[in-house]
């Protein structure tokens, strides 16, 4: 009995243009986890909900505020997600960690 495990290349970047692909092949926003949409929706709440509001307060850089906003966003598990759990972090992949970093880039100059 032949259990040979083939096992496929990931495609890089942009690859899918220029090399000989199947769209199955191709990494799509569906193919995130539940866990990493729920983050990332988590992500994009806390922007909506804590940042948003007071950016005109940010622009104006009231003093304590940003501490107060990257404690709560700590607080949240939102900063240092690929750090591992034992160094405080919640150790989860580039994937996830990206995704988050995404969310809170709409901030503005939150980070």
């Amino acid at each position: 009995m032949d259990t040979a495990v083939t096992s496929k290349a990931a495609l890089k970047g942009a690859e899918f243009l220029v090399k000989e692909s199947i769209p199955q092949d191709v990494f799509i926003p569906e193919d995130f986890s539940e866990e990493q949409q729920m983050i990332k929706e988590m992500a994009e709440q806390f922007v909506a909900k804590e940042v948003t509001p007071v950016l005109d307060r940010l622009d104006k850089l009231e003093e304590g505020l940003m501490p107060s906003l990257l404690d709560k966003a700590g607080e949240q598990g939102l900063l240092g997600a690929a750090f591992p759990e034992e160094l405080g972090g919640l150790g989860k992949d580039f994937v996830t960690a990206t995704l988050i970093n995404e969310a809170l880039g709409a901030g503005h100059s939150f980070l």
